[in-house]
């Protein structure tokens, strides 16, 4: 089995509507998880360097995006 049939086995395994997906919605959830990977160590290293205070205002900041998500979306963006 050669790689890219490998890639294409793995790809359908977990993507059982591929042919619903196109090229651009893949990069888009690529670049999602990319960012939560991300923003999820920068949550570990703001922890280990300043303790449960950034925490705490990491949390404050969700919130607010969240909201602004949330005011978007209904506004119809």
């Amino acid at each position: 089995m050669s790689n890219s049939s490998s890639a294409q086995a793995v790809n359908h395994a977990l993507s059982p509507d591929e042919a619903l997906q196109t090229r651009r919605e893949r990069v888009l959830a690529g670049r999602i998880l990319l960012a939560v990977l991300v923003v999820a160590v920068l949550a570990v290293l703001l922890v280990v360097q300043f303790g449960l205070v950034a925490l705490n205002v990491l949390a404050l900041a969700s919130t607010a995006l969240v909201f602004l998500v949330l005011i978007a979306y209904a506004a119809g963006f």
